[in-house]
């Protein structure tokens, strides 16, 4: 029997109604959209209207919608093209996802200066801080608006709105947010923003950048075909996967309010059980900012892997890395300040819409009796017990064992 899956913010099933909306246009509307015969015709019709769809979900124009591969790509294209093109500063926190944090080098190679943000022990960014930084130089601003590990939330329309006061820029990864929380990129005002088909029970390898008119030239390609995605990004177009896209997009919408107060109170009863049941306890993340979807808990004493081993009846995700001599914490979680011993000691626990209370209730068991076993056995919480600061033993977020 297959177990419990609770790792919705890794990817999601594809609904069978995403599914059966797509089939045609894999066997009888195959044609290509830029072709000008009929079966072009009937793609391009498919593909006007999935754009059309998302557009309306976000509150923009259908042309402000560019169709990549996903948002790792839609990352990649708005944040290298525009700080080449604008040959500006990049700014980013490290509590960002590693698509993001991966630009770095491929930014700093061109000569662009990067800035890290701070953000606090909640993960919310610092926006006096942030203020500081935009005072002393402009540039592209890539900002999280729901973190992929903690769920924590950002105030992207007060970022927005600090940005274009002084002159900046700014690109939103809006994967956990879109088809989970409202988005009106009218009203956010951002000028990118990136989200993916997999994430909201669509298909994998689409995704898409919302690219506001106005800086759709800084992330066009030079001498491209203006009839693919704008001149934005070249091949040919996966019209199912669009169509799959726009059809999970907007029955996403339609779930979004009820989930919300659905997921609310299932993440509060899980947590509420949990620190019952266990001392030393720990929720990273902000208690009152988050996408209540996503819990990332640390279970101090224990290694998040040992844990995911012990509880065979759950899939759920560690928020640490491990090799065979050394355990690194979460760069997330080390950029928010986390003490080593409880930031290595982390889980990611993800509900999505087929979630129960049930589920929640035999992960909680499961996780309760893996920590009582772990902790019986372990060294580190006899030490922990007895009030030794066994963060003394951790180096540079990698504990020595």
């Amino acid at each position: 029997m297959l177990p419990i899956y609770l790792d919705y913010a890794a990817t999601t099933p594809c609904d069978t109604r995403v599914v059966e909306c797509m089939l045609p246009y894999f066997s009888e509307l195959y044609g290509n959209s830029n072709s000008f015969h009929i079966y072009g015709s009937q793609a391009l019709e498919g593909l006007h209207n999935a754009r059309c769809q998302i557009a309306t979900n976000l509150n923009a124009e259908p042309k402000e919608v560019i169709f990549t591969s996903g948002a790792s790509e839609s990352n990649r294209i708005a944040i290298l093209r525009t700080v080449e093109r604008l040959k500006s500063d990049f700014f980013t926190a490290k509590t960002q996802h590693t698509s993001v944090m991966s630009l770095v080098t491929n930014l700093r190679n061109t000569g662009a200066n990067v800035h890290y943000l701070k953000v606090g022990s909640d993960g919310i960014l610092d926006l006096d801080f942030l203020e500081q930084e935009l005072q002393k130089s402009k540039g592209l601003i890539s900002i999280c608006w729901v973190n992929n590990e903690t769920g924590t939330m950002q105030n992207i329309k007060t970022i927005a709105t600090l940005c274009h006061k002084y002159g900046s820029l700014i690109h939103v990864d809006g994967t956990q947010a879109f088809g989970r929380i409202h988005v009106d990129a009218k009203d956010l005002d951002v000028d990118f923003m990136s989200a993916s088909g997999h994430k909201i029970y669509g298909p994998k390898g689409i995704g898409i950048l919302y690219c506001k008119s106005s800086v759709a030239k800084y992330v066009r390609i030079p001498r491209a075909n203006p009839d693919v995605e704008f001149g934005i990004r070249a091949g040919t177009v996966p019209i199912p996967l669009c169509v799959g896209m726009a059809e999970a997009s907007r029955i996403a919408k339609s779930y979004i309010d009820s989930e919300l107060v659905r997921l609310r109170k299932i993440r509060n009863d899980f947590i509420n059980t949990m620190k019952n049941n266990l001392e030393e306890i720990y929720v990273n993340g902000s208690e009152t900012s988050n996408y209540p979807g996503i819990i990332n808990m640390s279970f101090r004493g224990c290694e998040g892997e040992a844990l995911m081993m012990e509880s065979p009846r759950i899939a759920i995700s560690s928020g640490s890395a491990c090799t065979s001599n050394k355990l690194t914490i979460s760069h997330v979680l080390g950029a928010m300040g986390i003490d080593p011993d409880i930031a290595q000691s982390s889980l990611r626990i993800t509900m999505g819409r087929p979630t129960t209370e049930s589920d929640m209730q035999i992960a909680s068991e499961d996780l309760t009796i893996a920590t009582k076993k772990l902790r019986a056995m372990s060294p580190i919480w006899d030490m922990i017990k007895a009030g030794v600061d066994i963060n003394k033993t951790f180096k540079r977020g990698i504990f020595q064992r």
